[in-house]
């Protein structure tokens, strides 16, 4: 039960800490979170710092209450002690809390606060009681007997414990959670820069291809240059996810590029949905399957090789195909290198965790690649 609540309360802040949010994982501590993550959204809110504080001390003051209500305690000195107890611990570890941030960041090594809480919670815990008893003596109430005055003395140290404990925990685990979002973001960067750098070299193949026509290397130019601009817009706003119309429309440009270049060898079909292409997905989800298909279905399909790419959604899923006519290559055969795919393959990892699927079929004249996203956002 433990680990669960560790690993709910841990996702919960992990996506607070996600895209689009801080730059950093100091900003993502000390600063607010951007505009549309962060407190005020989500269930991520209720795990912050006053929604805790209230809502803790508020339910200790419901014990007295009921104990007024249903006449369980009615001796004034126990009441007045009951009714302390949540003002006070309001009050206390609102005045605690910048004194354990400091001690949170001072400390790499937060397991040597540990023993550190359990003497500041009996003190905590003997002030205010004797503040207390001082108040219980003015309004003219007899003060509580020593048996009970120390079993309401380790009573209060408990829950200034908790309080600690409960403090320095969610702290950590969300410092956790941003951190490994932080490292995902730049494993996501790096990897998103080499998408480029193979598309180009693709292209620049290509353009050597149909040097000899100026017009034509004009055409590709130009094609090549419109997906190019699509992409390092995407890398200027730093997005890891875009409509997925927005590809397929850039896309539209690559495949010119690919249709100067094979002329009538090369035919294609885009059939994606409307809905398909108002879903976000991460940024070049298309792209390496489309090169993928293209580089192997031009050695292994008799022509024109044929090439179609559908989306669509069903069952809250979005489905995403790329076929092409030709034979399966093996990825540890000599032809084939697996950049591409292997880097997807990697990014929907970081991006979905185990709910996103790319697969492969086979037969013996069709090659079809699938992927598999849950609806409506990244996980």
């Amino acid at each position: 039960m433990i680990h669960q609540f560790y690993q709910k309360l841990r996702n919960v802040l992990l996506d607070w800490a996600a895209t689009p949010g801080p730059s950093s994982w100091r900003t993502a501590i000390k600063g607010p979170p951007s505009k549309g993550a962060g407190p005020g959204t989500g269930s991520a809110w209720f795990l912050s710092f006053w929604p805790l504080q209230i809502g803790g001390w508020g339910i200790n003051f419901l014990v007295p209450v009921l104990f007024l209500l249903t006449d369980s305690v009615t001796d004034p000195s126990h009441l007045c002690y009951a009714f302390t107890r949540p003002l006070n611990g309001f009050l206390i570890t609102l005045a605690l809390r910048p004194c354990c941030s400091w001690a949170f960041s001072r400390f790499s090594n937060r397991w040597l606060l540990v023993p550190v809480i359990v003497p500041v919670s009996l003190l905590l815990s003997y002030v205010e009681l004797m503040g207390v008893d001082r108040l219980v003596l003015a309004f003219g109430l007899p003060s509580l007997e020593s048996q009970s005055w120390v079993a309401i003395f380790y009573i209060r140290a408990a829950m200034f414990m908790i309080w600690m404990l409960l403090y320095f925990g969610i702290k950590s685990i969300k410092l956790h959670a941003a951190i490994e979002r932080e490292f995902q973001q730049s494993e996501l960067k790096l990897l998103r820069s080499q998408v480029n750098p193979h598309f180009l070299f693709n292209a620049l193949a290509t353009i050597m291809a149909v040097r000899k026509d100026e017009e034509m290397v004009y055409q590709v130019t130009q094609s090549l240059a419109d997906y190019l601009r699509f992409s390092l817009a995407q890398e200027s706003q730093d997005q890891f996810k875009h409509p997925l119309g927005q590809e397929v429309t850039a896309l539209e440009n690559y495949l010119l590029v690919e249709k100067m270049r094979f002329q009538e060898n090369l035919e294609t079909r885009v059939e994606v949905s409307a809905e398909a292409c108002a879903e976000h997905v991460p940024t070049a989800l298309i792209q390496p399957l489309l090169e993928n298909a293209i580089k192997y279905g031009q050695k292994t399909s008799p022509p024109p090789l044929c090439i179609a790419i559908e989306a669509r959604l069903s069952e809250g899923r979005l489905l995403l195909m790329v076929e092409n006519t030709g034979r399966w290559v093996e990825p540890r055969s000599p032809k084939s290198t697996g950049i591409g795919i292997a880097n997807l393959k990697k990014r929907l990892h970081l991006l979905y965790g185990d709910q996103a699927a790319l697969t492969f079929h086979h037969t013996a004249t069709a090659v079809r690649a699938q992927v598999s996203l849950p609806v409506s956002g990244i996980v």
